[in-house]
């Protein structure tokens, strides 16, 4: 029997196990009732015949259980191979592992030499968390492939790791190289496994011994699953480090590739957007590099290098929806506003639909007015056959009465849009911050926590509550609590950061405060955030440098009302 039928044989029942999840349950053989004892037949044909019409019966009512003890009836009188492999893929269906094990271990006495039998074992065994007894199968496989065909490992690696799922398949092959097998090549499968099974301690520790001992594509190979691994720990930097000597020396454009993205992860663009560019070079009709060099140019307000760049990936049909809605973003930052329009018109079927209504809505308030962009939504709105298409314009109108100052208006918008509300979160949430400007605490606060006892781990919602509370109230201890959970969900955050150095002030911690105002300012210099570090400096006395900052957000954004009023309040820094 080649190995391809078996895997396709196999495929059915290991896809059921590990939908299903089999649990260890009480049912063993069961004799048949005594009206369908052999007693009650003719002969021994009529009693199978009879069972096994019944078994084939309950599959197609989908009563797999009682298909299975059918099945077993017949089985356990059988020695026809068959027969007893027919019922034991019905009991591993059936979610009857106890069932399921001792009619493998009929089939066993009928093939001793089997692989297909030892397989349905692993994967039984698997499910049911018997891993040293899996090893002692795996052994006998790899060993019978490997007499007879070869690459005995390499197919028992692709047996276990494509059918016993993910972290069955790392607890055998860990015990494997410690029992059986600790060659870096061993090690190295545990080390993947490690990784995809979200263990990633585990895979570094792992990876360092093959960096150790194994030979250099090895050593290579285990350097890239560190760099994922650190990347599952959220230690970005270390991953881009530990990769950086290697794309120096190598012409992988794959591994190149994902470094670059690191970098972007990492948020060093600037070290990014050379590779893309060399990338580029070699790769002109890559969509993916496309797509990134040209918004990385588009970032840096480098239009006329974007441009070209979206405009190939827009002749690409998969791509040509988001092509549209950077064009549109690279047309607005020309001041060619027929032509961003039309773009964000383009872009509004496909995924960044919704980032689009916002847009040109904006564009049209901007240069027409805000009548003429509640018009075009109204008008939008009412064309849309989806509710969640008609939500979207909805939620855009209420952004624009809020930006507005419009609050109320705003609030009444979002009413309305959650008797569409496939998204209640977002109707929510964007409703609590028009009611809190609109000094209504209590009810910003309410659609908040609505939100948090949906999604207790919604750090977005978490980091506005607190935020609130700090700014609105005293409550700051219960302020720094949701803001302190929110940094565990998204610790790069710079609007959470600002967040906790404002929450750090108010609890008069100055220097505490600074270090996450300093970290907030850095990744999102606005005015907002410029204005809680200035009155920090300030209070702690670093006048000169509180001063430089105002000087240079000021001229930057000279009516922001928060710099203008920090201006007027501490009137020495202006100066």
């Amino acid at each position: 029997m080649t190995r391809n039928k078996i895997s396709h044989r196999l495929a059915a029942v290991s896809f059921a196990m590990f939908v299903a999840g089999c649990t260890v349950g009480g049912s063993t053989f069961a004799d048949p009732p005594a009206a369908t004892s052999p007693k009650t037949f003719t002969s021994e044909l009529s009693y199978r015949m009879y069972h096994t019409m019944a078994a084939e019966m309950m599959i197609k009512e989908g009563l797999l259980k009682q298909a299975a003890q059918h099945y077993a009836a017949v089985a356990t009188r059988s020695n026809d191979p068959k027969v007893v492999r027919r019922a034991t893929k019905t009991a591993i269906q059936a979610e009857e592992p106890e069932l399921a094990k001792q009619l493998l271990a009929h089939w066993m006495t009928l093939e001793p030499d089997s692989v297909e039998v030892r397989q349905y074992r692993i994967l039984l065994r698997s499910r049911l968390g018997e891993y040293d007894e899996v090893v002692d199968d795996v052994v006998w496989v790899r060993d019978h492939i490997e007499k007879k065909e070869g690459h005995g490992f390499e197919f028992v690696v692709s047996l276990v790791a494509l059918e016993a799922g993910v972290n069955n398949a790392y607890e055998i092959f860990r015990r494997y190289v410690e029992s059986v097998d600790d060659s870096p090549k061993s090690r190295l499968v545990v080390t993947t496994l490690a990784v995809n099974a979200d263990k990633h301690e585990e895979a570094l520790a792992s990876a360092k011994i093959v960096q150790r001992d194994g030979n250099e594509s090895q050593q290579e190979q285990a350097v890239k699953l560190s760099a994922r691994a650190l990347l599952g720990l959220n230690r970005t930097n270390d991953a881009v480090d530990m990769l950086k000597p290697m794309v120096k020396s190598t012409d992988d454009q794959d591994l190149k590739l994902e470094y670059a993205r690191m970098l972007i992860m990492a948020d060093r663009r600037e070290e990014a957007r050379p590779i893309f560019k060399q990338l580029y070079a070699t790769q002109p009709g890559n969509a993916d590099i496309l797509y990134t060099l040209g918004l990385l140019y588009l970032e840096q307000k480098e239009y006329a290098f974007a441009e070209p760049l979206m405009n190939k990936l827009l002749k690409i049909p998969e791509r040509k929806h988001e092509a549209s809605y950077f064009l549109g973003q690279i047309y607005e930052g020309q001041e060619r506003l027929d032509d961003a329009l039309a773009a964000y018109d383009e872009a509004l079927s496909g995924d960044f639909a919704k980032e689009a209504i916002g847009h040109k809505s904006v564009l049209l308030q901007r240069e027409k007015g805000l009548a003429a962009a509640r018009e075009w939504l109204a008008e939008r709105s009412a064309d849309a056959d989806i509710p969640g298409r008609k939500l979207a314009f909805l939620m855009a109108e209420g952004q624009l009465l809020h930006d507005d100052g419009q609050y109320k208006e705003a609030v009444a918008v979002y009413d309305s849009a959650e008797q569409h509300g496939l998204s209640q979160r977002d109707i929510l949430y964007a409703r609590s911050l028009s009611y809190d400007s609109m000094g209504n605490t209590e009810k910003a606060e309410a659609d908040l926590r609505k939100i948090l006892d949906s999604d207790a781990d919604d750090a977005d919602a978490m980091n506005a509550l607190g935020y609130m509370l700090t700014v609105n109230t005293e409550r700051y201890d219960e302020a720094k609590k949701l803001i302190t959970k929110a940094l565990e969900y998204n610790p790069t955050s710079p609007a959470t950061l600002d967040s906790m150095g404002w929450v750090l002030y108010k609890l008069n911690d100055l220097k505490g405060a600074e270090k996450y105002l300093r970290e907030a300012f850095e990744k999102m210099p606005d005015p907002e955030v410029a204005s809680h570090l200035i009155e920090v400096l300030s209070r702690k006395g670093e006048k000169e440098e509180a001063g430089k900052i105002l000087k240079e957000m000021l001229a930057e954004y000279p009516e922001d009302k928060r710099l203008v009023e920090i201006k007027e309040r501490l009137v020495e820094l202006g100066e």
